[in-house]
C-alpha cells in the first residue's frame, strides 16, 4: 500500500495521502476482481492524468483514467470524477481490450490493449497493431516503460 501511495504522490505532489490511499484501494479492488496487474493500471492512470481526478482532456475525456463520455456510459460510470467509478470504468475498459486481443501472444496482447486504451480498438484493428499515430506510439511506450519500472525492471 505504501509503495503505491508514494508512487501516486510522486506523479501528483498536490494529492493528499487520504486521496492517494482511496485511489490505491480502488485500483487494488478493481484489478483483483478483474484479474489484472494493478501496476498496469497505475501506469495507465499516471500516463493519462497524473492521478488528477478532475483532469479533462481537450477531446472530452474525464478523470483519473481519462474516460470518454461514451466509454463511461458503457461501463455504467455516471460520475467520471468519482474515484471509485472512474477506476472501475478504467479497469473494465482495459479488461475488455485484453479480452479483445486474447488470441495474440502476451506481448502483443498487452501492447495492443494499451494502444486500444488510447486510440480505440477500431484503430488498432484497422492497422493490425499499434496505429501509426505519434500520440499512440508515445503513449504505449510511456505506459510500458512505467509498468516495467513499477515491476522493478529496466525500461528496455
Amino acid at each position: 500500500m505504501e509503495a503505491y501511495v508514494a508512487a501516486i504522490r510522486y506523479f501528483n505532489a498536490g494529492i493528499d495521502e487520504n486521496e492517494a490511499r482511496h485511489i490505491v484501494v480502488a485500483i487494488v479492488r478493481e484489478t483483483h476482481a478483474a484479474g489484472i496487474d494493478p501496476r498496469l493500471v497505475v501506469a495507465i492512470v499516471a500516463t493519462e492524468s497524473s492521478f488528477d481526478r478532475t483532469a479533462r482532456s481537450s477531446a472530452g475525456a474525464i478523470g483519473l483514467g481519462q474516460l470518454m463520455p461514451s466509454t463511461a456510459a458503457a461501463d455504467d460510470v455516471s460520475d467520471s470524477r468519482n474515484i471509485d467509478q472512474n477506476i472501475h470504468g478504467t479497469v473494465l475498459t482495459l479488461k475488455g481490450n485484453l479480452r479483445h486481443y486474447a488470441a495474440f501472444d502476451l506481448q502483443h496482447r498487452y501492447v495492443y490493449a494499451i494502444a486500444a486504451y488510447n486510440a480505440g480498438a477500431g484503430a488498432v484493428d484497422a492497422y493490425g497493431g499499434v496505429p501509426p499515430y505519434d500520440e499512440t506510439i508515445h503513449y504505449v511506450w510511456k505506459v510500458v516503460v512505467l509498468w516495467r519500472r513499477l515491476w522493478g525492471m529496466s525500461a528496455g
